[in-house]
């Protein structure tokens, strides 16, 4: 894999010159050094389509697909054995929504003129998208990131959700 620059300055989204996904791979590669992620690739598609793969919570595998037509990131498969009608994707829904609220500091929350999360749910397991609004991807990756990780570090650890991490992310109760 083709060694990309890392360092993007913050909230500078990607132009015709700098094309989407050398910034996008970038900014997720700087997670990587830094640790956030515990195993991290890249693999840039034609057509403007890139999948990222990384070790992330609980030690387990995700992928983030980058679509620069569609003006989207998407993590595909986020939370298995969420069923759709289910009181926890009730609540994950109402999470997210909070996520894009003015009751939140500036900093944590998405701008909902700059970019909209979605949830979705297929055969229970669950998906979250965030489509950029005005093109900056920089602000795009950094905010689904923050909202997954928060995901996993609020909505899951400070909700009901013991049984479930246990039972479909293989988290060990002997260290937690």
């Amino acid at each position: 894999m083709e060694r990309l620059p890392t360092k993007i300055l913050p909230n500078r989204a990607a132009t015709v010159r700098e094309p989407v996904i050398p910034v996008v791979t970038g900014i997720l590669e700087g997670y990587a050094e830094k640790a956030v992620f515990r195993g991290f690739s890249a693999h840039p598609k034609r057509a403007g389509k890139a999948v990222y793969q990384m070790i992330w919570h609980h030690d387990r595998p995700y992928e983030l697909l980058l679509d620069v037509g569609k003006k989207t990131l998407q993590f595909p498969q986020l939370l298995p054995g969420v069923p759709a009608r289910s009181p926890m994707y009730r609540d994950l829904r109402a999470f997210v929504k909070e996520r894009q609220s003015d009751q939140l500091p500036e900093h944590r929350r998405v701008n909902p003129k700059k970019a909209r999360l979605a949830l979705g749910s297929q055969r229970g397991t669950v998906s979250i998208t965030l489509s950029v609004k005005d093109g900056d991807f920089d602000y795009g990756t950094r905010k689904i990131i923050q909202i997954v990780h928060e995901i996993f570090l609020i909505f899951l650890e400070d909700g009901p959700y013991f049984e479930y991490m246990m039972e479909h992310l293989g988290l060990d109760p002997d260290r937690y």
